[in-house]
């Protein structure tokens, strides 16, 4: 009975070494979140039928002219681009945003790697949008892309 006792405590000190008090750190991809809005009445335009959900929002490389995503809103959703294509890359990311067949705006993203505490992640070092109006939304976490109706 002893030696199953000191088999236990043995056994237990052996299974407790492995442990460690590490944090699960993992991070999320970069993803970035519009939604293209009156500047006036602050309503979504694919909400309130100004942009046409049938049509396509194209996100595309302005450094190789390639396609890297077409988006098409549903009534039933938030009604927001959301660009994944960057995950978990590092580097600068140049692409211009439109939607039926006009340029909405250039969206330019600086990203970086990021280790601290034995956790990595890739996080935005910079973001800068050109030729349009923008806001930011705490709430929502999307840059809200400003247009003026008519």
């Amino acid at each position: 009975m002893k030696q199953i006792i000191k088999l236990s405590f043995i056994f237990l000190f052996i299974t407790t070494l492995g442990c460690d008090n590490a944090v699960d750190c993992t991070t999320p991809p970069v993803s970035l979140n519009f939604e293209f809005v009156d500047v006036d009445s602050g309503q979504n335009l694919f909400t309130n039928g100004a942009f046409d959900s049938k049509k396509a929002i194209t996100v595309t490389d302005l450094d190789t002219n390639k396609i890297i995503q077409t988006a098409y809103m549903k009534t039933d959703e938030l009604n927001r681009l959301v660009i994944n294509s960057i995950g978990f890359e590092v580097g600068t990311f140049n692409y211009g945003i439109r939607y039926d067949d006009k340029n909405i705006f250039e969206l330019h993203v600086t990203t970086e790697k990021i280790k601290d505490n034995h956790c990595s992640g890739t996080k935005i070092r910079s973001i800068e949008i050109k030729n349009a109006s923008y806001r930011f939304d705490d709430k929502t976490g999307s840059y809200k892309i400003l247009f003026k109706a008519g």
